[in-house]
């Protein structure tokens, strides 16, 4: 999910966020998450951070704990079975056996080598 959507699904309000950069460099967003801010939603340290654009309020960083980042997770940059083709063929290509697991009551999808 993008930001927005993982603001919203954690139930952050933009307006308590920091204001941010529209479009930061990945030096911005580095620097920001060597500071380790609290998190708003649940005050741990934060372990990423990114910037979301409300309407009302502008771009805003939002900072997530580790925990609440695995809960929000962004979206995958293929889809999943492309994904998963890849890393079948990767393993075949050096011998490996893989085996392959999608969610969390571990169902195995796909087996190789």
């Amino acid at each position: 999910m993008n930001h927005e959507e993982a603001a919203r699904k954690l139930g952050v309000a933009p307006a308590s966020l920091t204001p941010a950069p529209a479009a930061p460099r990945f030096a911005e967003t580095w620097a920001r998450m060597q500071q380790e801010p609290p998190y708003s939603a649940c005050g741990q340290p934060s372990r990423t951070s990114g910037v979301i654009h409300d309407p009302e309020h502008g771009p805003r960083w939002l900072d997530r704990c580790r925990e609440c980042f695995l809960a929000t997770p962004p979206p995958l940059r293929r889809p999943l079975s492309q994904a998963i083709t890849d890393i079948r063929e990767a393993a075949a290509e050096v011998g490996l056996r893989a085996v392959l697991y999608t969610d969390e009551d571990g169902r195995q999808v796909e087996q190789s080598g």
